[in-house]
């Protein structure tokens, strides 16, 4: 497993090669970065207690001082210079960002420890102190404070809720402007997430359609499209040892060591579903009401193995350091403990890296073809199939990102790696048979995925886990909690009844990186009917009034098992008093929250009452401005209630104290500072009159 993670960093830092030229020039862009350190003045500077300690520090710190080109290039000039996306970095940052990465990956393989001193702040304050001079020190928290206001800014554009950007209220909006969001936009990104799909997955399938959008390059034509309908998942194996192992868009065999890819199909009959594997001479293996396959006879496999590994010289990039003198001013020269006084200048000898294209040698795997022959008998399922292949450059940029993910979220190197190789959302996945492609009929559709399936009932979508199972002479379509459909012969999907379809929206975002996003219930209901495959899903007149009931009658909105949420709701008799008002949720109470701002009670019955009168006077007093200030650093959750009075947040912590925050026009000044206490599952609280908070009318 360390081996797969070494050749996605491996072939990640390669990518990143595209200035075979020394570090440092003459004449820098930005002209800033001529005061980053070499990694070999980072190496010399840079100790801990012994020598792995020694080594994971210098880790976090090239960490770091990638980090610090990143968010100087965002601070400053609001551009995007990550692995991500760096067409807008400057050549010297690209180089010397790749710098740095490259002694990572050198330290990287000698270290025990991975992750120990990436993002430690004290860690930081050292390289800040030691590595740069003062000058630098002043530009960068500068830049950082730009770049916390650029990212605030960019946050409440892109998440603002739908009242904010319009006056249609957010149950009445229409499809996207009648239609789906647009392939691989920010739009289907919020959608895919907002239906209960994993970042990974939603990111994973935007990037894929990104490519096509921005690029015209259809990464789709760089794998095989796996045919509409019945499809096999499952890792199956018989005693001699041959194996079936079905992906969406092929089956592998293995037999004997030999592995060959080949297409396969699903038919149903009365009594079972038989699966025919192209191989030269087809064969046929049947699903068995056990779960197991059985096939008959004699099946010979031609696939390629490796044979042995050879050297061979051919061109490439490769790293070289050289030795050079580099003058200090006088400044610079308490920096660094080896510099040279010489008159009134300074010297010091360091190393600079640079990359040369020229002659490498490479290790290369030979294959040959091998045929074995084994026989087909009962193939017992083992597990799920493997992580499917990555096959493109945003299945590889979306594998790395999974990794920085759990990283980020305070997991070590195997949580990353479990992450990037064995996806949590492929765990519940039960080898049989599976579906694929999109079916519709008028407002209502399904679009089937790897791991689950999308139900869209106009422009409320949800994402379910399924299970596919032939029972007699019918094949059911079990969707979890809802109403069963049966596959017909003619391939399409038939339902009768309503279902309910429990949408949501993205209405704002948290502070918190495992739940970063606010949702509010969308919910819709539709007919099944007949779907067919392949039809597109029409937009469903909106019904304002059957929504918003819908909306009132939920005091106890679906929560995903496992899961905490918790619903906030005004009072029906003050629902249009509320309606579309903001609300927060602060880790402290509102009246600690304005003592520690400075805020006194000026004669009122409280700091809070105190701080209203302010505001209810004018929005810049000093009080109400000095007020509003503080809560900033308190705020774990912001949204807005819907025109009901209502806000849910989905999977929140399953504990701790928060105070949840609302105030109303001044005209009718109400303001609510309740504690909540969590619990797992789901919590919920109604706004009344009788639990305001006193701010002496």
């Amino acid at each position: 497993m360390n081996t797969c993670v070494r050749r996605l960093l491996t072939g990640a830092l390669i990518a990143l090669a595209l200035n075979p030229v020394a570090i440092y020039s003459q004449a820098l862009n930005p002209t800033y970065l001529a005061d980053m350190p070499a990694p070999a003045r980072v190496l010399e500077v840079i100790k801990g207690k012994d020598a792995e300690d020694t080594l994971e520090r210098q880790m976090g710190a090239m960490h770091a001082l990638v980090d610090v080109i990143d968010d100087m290039a965002y601070g400053i000039s609001h551009r995007y210079v990550s692995v991500a996306d760096n067409t807008k970095a400057t050549p010297d940052e690209k180089r010397i960002r790749l710098a740095y990465q490259t002694a990572y990956a050198e330290l990287w393989y000698k270290a025990k420890e991975k992750d120990t001193y990436e993002h430690d702040r004290e860690l930081r304050n050292e390289i800040m102190q030691k590595l740069f001079s003062e000058d630098f020190r002043k530009l960068y928290f500068q830049s950082n404070q730009s770049a916390a206001k650029a990212f605030k800014d960019f946050q409440d554009k892109m998440y603002a809720t739908p009242a904010a950007q319009t006056s249609t209220p957010i149950s009445a909006a229409p499809l996207s402007s009648g239609g789906p969001a647009a392939p691989g936009s920010t739009g289907e990104m919020r959608q895919c997430v907002a239906s209960g799909r994993t970042m990974r997955v939603c990111m994973s399938e935007g990037m894929d359609k990104g490519f096509n959008q921005m690029f015209g390059i259809d990464l789709s034509g760089l794998q095989a499209t796996p045919p509409t309908g019945l499809r096999m998942t499952g890792d199956y194996k018989a005693a001699d040892g041959f194996r079936l192992i079905f992906e969406p868009d092929q089956v592998t065999m293995v037999c004997k060591g030999v592995p060959a890819p080949t297409p396969y199909t699903v038919q149903v009959t009365d009594t079972q579903a038989n699966i025919t594997i192209q191989n030269g001479k087809p064969f046929v293996v049947s699903l068995r009401a056990d779960g197991k396959l059985a096939g008959t006879g004699q099946v010979r496999v031609t696939g390629q193995v490796p044979a042995g590994t050879r050297t061979e010289q051919t061109t490439g990039n490769s790293t070289q350091t050289a030795t050079r003198t580099r003058e200090l001013t006088p400044l610079e020269a308490g920096q660094y403990p080896n510099a040279k006084q010489n008159g009134q200048t300074f010297t010091i000898q360091d190393d600079a890296s640079k990359f040369v294209n020229g002659p490498i040698s490479r290790t290369v795997i030979d294959f040959v073809t091998k045929t074995a022959d084994c026989t087909l008998g009962v193939l017992s399922p083992i597990g799920a199939s493997p992580l499917q292949q990555v096959k493109n450059d945003a299945d590889i940029l979306t594998t790395i990102g999974a990794g920085l993910g759990a990283l980020m979220k305070g997991g070590d190197l195997n949580a990353a790696t479990k992450e990037m190789l064995a996806p949590k959302e492929d765990e519940a996945i039960t080898p049989g048979l599976r579906m694929n492609g999109s079916y519709a009929s008028g407002s209502f559709g399904l679009t089937f995925h790897r791991e689950s399936v999308t139900m869209a009932c106009g422009d409320s979508e949800q994402a379910l886990p399924y299970s596919v199972q032939h029972s007699g002479n019918k094949t059911m379509l079990m969707i979890q909690d809802k109403p069963t459909m049966q596959l017909m012969p003619d391939g399409s999907l038939n339902g009768s009844g309503t279902v309910q379809v429990n949408g949501r929206i993205i209405t704002g975002t948290t502070d918190d990186i495992n739940t970063p996003f606010v949702f509010a219930l969308h919910p819709a209901s539709c007919p099944m009917g007949r779907l067919v495959a392949g039809a597109k899903i029409t937009a469903a007149p909106v019904d304002t009034a059957s929504i918003a009931a819908a909306l009132t009658a939920a005091t106890t909105p679906a929560t995903p098992a496992g899961t905490t949420s918790l619903r906030i709701a005004a009072h029906p008799v003050l629902s249009s008093l509320l309606a579309g008002k903001s609300l927060v949720v602060l880790k402290d109470s509102l009246e600690n929250v304005l003592a520690s701002a400075g805020v006194n009670a000026q004669g009122a019955s409280s700091r809070i009452a105190a701080w209203a009168k302010a505001c209810e006077r004018a929005s810049t007093d000093p009080l109400c401005q000095k007020g509003v200030t503080s809560l900033a650093s308190f705020v774990v959750a912001r949204s807005t209630l819907d025109p009901t009075g209502t806000a849910t947040f989905m999977n929140i912590p399953s504990s701790g104290t928060f105070f949840v925050v609302v105030d109303t026009a001044y005209s009718q000044h109400l303001l609510w500072n309740l504690r909540i206490d969590l619990k797992p599952g789901v919590n919920s609280v109604t706004l009344t009159e009788n639990n305001t908070t006193p701010i002496n009318r």
